[in-house]
């Protein structure tokens, strides 16, 4: 009876390592997005809502000739096309 307590506090806390390293996950991508977001505002020099409105047609342009990336991956597409159009 005492290892099956140890069995279940073993899977309990295996279970639970698990759920907190995927929330951690799910926020540290989310945060990495709305920081990738936020470079681009500060690089367009645009009005917010056309600085929006530019990026949603970078994004979308983006997401059709590359399908499946995270919103993060797409992000720092945008970005770096950007570096590379100012040199």
């Amino acid at each position: 009876m005492n290892q099956e307590v140890v069995d279940t506090d073993i899977v309990i806390l295996v279970v639970g390592a698990v759920l907190a390293l995927g929330v951690l996950y799910w926020l540290l991508t989310g945060n990495e997005a709305s920081r990738l977001k936020d470079a681009y505002f500060r690089s367009v020099h645009l009005p917010r809502a056309q600085a929006e409105e530019s990026l949603a047609r970078h994004l979308a342009r983006l997401q059709e000739k590359h399908p499946g990336k995270s919103e993060a991956w797409y992000l720092r597409r945008v970005l770096a096309d950007l570096q590379r159009d100012r040199r």
